[in-house]
């Protein structure tokens, strides 16, 4: 308990460190604030805009979480298909590493002019995005339990479809955590990123209107946000993380 109240506390002070600087540099330099505000501008902007920027935060966090459910839903499908059989793994194993390859940045005009601008390129663009690791991780953790607890299987004469539910998905778990962990960040990110090409609503569309408008204010209000969002879900993750795989907590103690 005092460990995590003294880490809490040693990054606050680093972030209260990082504040005084960015004031001070700005102040010592004479930054116009339409390249660089101070952060005091920000917090106005946060508490001005608080309640038109809650609407736009809602709207995003709505099209992350489908995405990222229907991102860990491809993802597990895609794991068991390649776990099931060496020669579907093969193939799917190269159309993840050529699928990011490509710059999704390049796709997404493409999924607004087949979905328009509704939720479905959004939707869309994170799947695209946030499948990979988690299908990449849980297929190697999937490969781990079966070479370290194939033996225990044979032993208790487990059917495949058996030893898969009981042994290897608890053994893989650690490792789809560890991409969800990756993806909820990436997820976010993605969301924001469709509704700067193009949308109705959303944190995109504010930052898009606040960069047109010049309002960098506005801008590093969206930043903030969006760093605020993504360790909010890492640390969720964590948690929950920790809630699943109790036994191997107990493991390393």
């Amino acid at each position: 308990m005092f460990q995590q109240i003294r880490i809490f506390c040693q990054r606050a002070l680093f972030i209260a460190a990082l504040l005084a600087l960015w004031t001070e540099i700005v102040r010592f330099v004479e930054v116009p604030d339409y390249i660089l505000p101070k952060p005091s501008a920000v917090a106005e902007t946060l508490i001005a805009d608080r309640w038109l920027l809650w609407k736009h935060l809602l709207e995003t966090t709505e099209k992350w979480a489908i995405g990222l459910s229907s991102s860990v839903f491809v993802a597990v499908c895609i794991s068991l298909l390649a776990f099931s059989n060496q020669t579907v793994e093969r193939y799917i194993t190269r159309f993840l590493v050529v699928s990011q390859a490509v710059p999704y940045l390049t796709v997404a005009p493409l999924l607004l002019l087949w979905f328009g601008l509704g939720a479905a390129p959004k939707i869309v663009l994170i799947i695209l995005t946030c499948s990979f690791p988690i299908a990449q991780l849980t297929i190697t953790g999937l490969k781990q339990a079966k070479g370290k607890y194939s033996v225990l299987a044979t032993i208790l004469r487990l059917p495949p479809g058996l030893a898969l539910g009981r042994i290897y998905l608890p053994a893989a778990l650690p490792s789809f955590m560890e991409g969800v962990r990756i993806s909820v960040t990436y997820a976010f990110v993605s969301s924001v990123l469709a509704e700067l090409i193009g949308s109705e609503s959303g944190l995109g569309v504010y930052l898009s209107r606040a960069q047109s408008a010049y309002r960098t204010d506005r801008v590093m209000a969206v930043v903030f946000l969006i760093v605020a969002m993504s360790l909010l879900c890492s640390w969720a993750t964590k948690f929950l993380t920790k809630k699943m795989i109790f036994w191997e907590l107990k493991t390393n103690v």
